[in-house]
């Protein structure tokens, strides 16, 4: 590869870099000191068993049982991920 070719790939790999970082900064998480605890009836698979009629996974469960304790006041609502890292 020639130095004028890797000149131009290097500036492009680098706000790519940037970019990508950006966006996982910005994605909306759980607050990590929120302990979300819920149970649940499962069938032979290990999987809930259907509420109302209506197949339920355990991330709806879970995300579920965080809301619930967001409204309580019990966690704090999500946010970036890049608050995390500052405290």
């Amino acid at each position: 590869m020639n130095p004028r070719h890797r000149a131009r790939i290097l500036p492009a790999v680098c706000v790519l870099a940037l970019v990508v970082f950006g966006w996982y900064a910005t994605r909306s998480v759980r607050p990590p000191d929120c302990e979300v605890t819920f149970s649940a009836f499962t069938g032979s698979d290990g999987q809930p068993l259907p509420e109302n009629g209506e197949p339920v996974t355990w991330d709806e469960l879970s995300e579920r049982a965080y809301q619930d304790l967001v409204a309580a006041g019990r966690c704090e609502p999500p946010s970036a991920r890049w608050r995390h890292w500052i405290g």
